[in-house]
């Protein structure tokens, strides 16, 4: 499969999206590649969208969710909410997608670590994803979540705890 990861790819400039999906369907429609996968925002899926990507041969599509918790979203400043999850779930489903959904653990805001990664499992499990990806939250130097750790507002679950949280 051909894979747009690591950012929000439906919202990039749209011309400049549908070029990279003409080219990357090519392959697929050559027989050189099974599909197409991408990751973006919950807030960045609707049906328009949902077409193009169906139109270019696209298979998959994974949600930077990260968290289910509204206060939490809002703290680390991730753009959308949990009904925004969950509505970009639904229709990505009825569009015969494979839905994935990625969950970050550690998040700043986030009082009781385990408790909220076993919340927004349950509320991922309900939303009958095909894949789940779990990863650990990763402090990045100049950013705001640097700040509010070095303030000490934020102390992060140590490696040991981390472990056990993914786990």
């Amino acid at each position: 499969e051909i894979a747009f990861f690591g950012g929000s790819f439906t919202a990039i400039d749209r011309d400049y999206m549908v070029r990279l999906l003409k080219t990357a369907h090519s392959f697929v429609v050559q027989g050189r590649a099974m599909g197409i996968r991408i990751s973006t925002r919950p807030d960045c899926i609707n049906e328009e969208i949902l077409d193009i990507l169906k139109q270019y041969g696209v298979t998959s599509i994974e949600l930077g969710a990260q968290s289910m918790q509204d206060d939490v979203l809002k703290l680390n400043l991730r753009g959308h909410t949990e009904a925004d999850v969950e509505n970009a779930s639904r229709l990505i489903k009825q569009y015969g997608f494979s839905l994935g959904l990625q969950m970050m653990t550690g998040l700043y805001g986030q009082k009781d670590y385990m408790a909220y990664a076993v919340d927004t499992a349950r509320k991922f499990v309900a939303l009958q994803p095909d894949t789940v990806r779990i990863y650990p939250t990763v402090t990045l130097k100049n950013t705001m979540l640097e700040q509010v750790f070095l303030s000490g507002e934020y102390m992060p679950p140590t490696v040991e705890e981390t472990v056990e949280i993914c786990a």
